[in-house]
């Protein structure tokens, strides 16, 4: 595997802010990709989350999309649906689009005071993440197959990047704020089972 490079793609900016891509990769790995499609000031620490589990698993990459903006509401600016994301609007993106990776993990954020285990993956997955995320934070973990937050869509762009379907985490704000780190930790450590 040669080296990863990390890059930067500036892709909107306002007078107070700005949305920029951002990817880890070889150029190679097809192994695993870890995406937060709503990070910086979108969805607090979503970024951090997938920037931290792909520095951490062997063969990682990391997709993620970053807005910041002083004085406007950056969710209202840079929160398009998962559905949205194509590769010609997103180049970075497009760099890695047709890859299909064998597990893709995505983080996202959540109003509810709980964490959902979505994606397009295997009901049995999404029970065993469930179960191990239940046990590494305070708010409840359920999997999820249907409804608004399932991430199921095969245009959801999480599910045509991977293989076999993605896992997709919804999380609540304050697991995102206080728990994130034991998120990742059970993540690595799913990955390390076999699980992921």
């Amino acid at each position: 595997m040669t080296r990863a490079t990390v890059r930067t793609r500036r892709l909107e900016e306002t007078d107070t802010g700005h949305y920029t891509e951002f990817l880890s990769d070889d150029g190679e790995n097809d192994e695993v990709l870890v995406c937060a499609a709503h990070g910086g000031q979108v969805e607090p620490w979503t970024a951090e989350q997938a920037i931290d589990l792909s520095a951490r698993l062997p063969n990682a990459s990391c997709w993620a999309c970053l807005g910041f903006d002083d004085r406007r509401q950056p969710f209202e600016l840079w929160h398009p649906p998962s559905s949205a994301f194509s590769p010609e609007e997103y180049p970075l993106l497009g760099e890695i689009a047709d890859r299909g990776f064998e597990t893709v993990v995505s983080f996202h954020g959540l109003g509810d005071d709980r964490v959902l285990v979505g994606g397009a993956t295997d009901a049995e997955t999404k029970r065993r993440v469930s179960d191990r995320l239940g046990t590494a934070v305070s708010d409840p973990v359920e999997p999820v197959s249907s409804g608004p937050y399932a991430g199921v869509s095969p245009n959801n762009f999480v599910n045509w990047l991977s293989r076999d379907g993605a896992l997709q985490l919804e999380q609540s704000r304050a697991v995102r704020d206080d728990e994130r780190e034991a998120v990742v930790a059970a993540l690595e450590a799913l990955r390390d089972d076999g699980v992921l």
